[in-house]
């Protein structure tokens, strides 16, 4: 995906206005980006490339969603009735003797070990 000069323009005014709130600078974002400063500062003010990774990084950093404010990414609507594949995790404290299926439900029967209180 290529990103447009109305991306980098909210990219900007996002990181204008992040960084004044969150009391960060360009070289804690950078370090954080893994980037230096001036490589941070390129794609900021427009002379660096703007890439898939970059932006993932930068929008993580800030825990917001890129589509919320990118408008290359908010023109893109999905089509009516779309499939969209996602993936649960979880971790369970003790060994899985048995997973099911009912519906929309996963079912779990697992056991662990019970520590005697003295």
């Amino acid at each position: 995906m290529e990103y447009t000069e109305q991306d980098r323009d909210a990219i900007y005014h996002l990181w204008m206005s992040q960084k004044a709130k969150r009391h960060l600078t360009q070289m804690d974002m950078a370090k954080r980006l893994g980037m230096t400063i001036s490589e941070f500062s390129e794609v900021i003010r427009g002379k660096g490339e703007i890439s898939k990774s970059f932006v993932s990084r930068f929008f993580q950093q800030l825990d917001i969603e890129p589509h919320t404010i990118l408008p290359s990414l908010k023109n893109q609507i999905a089509p009516e009735n779309a499939v969209v594949y996602l993936q649960n995790r979880i971790s369970i404290d003790g060994e899985i003797q048995n997973v099911q299926i009912d519906g929309n439900q996963v079912i779990i029967d697992y056991c662990c070990k019970v520590a005697k209180l003295n």
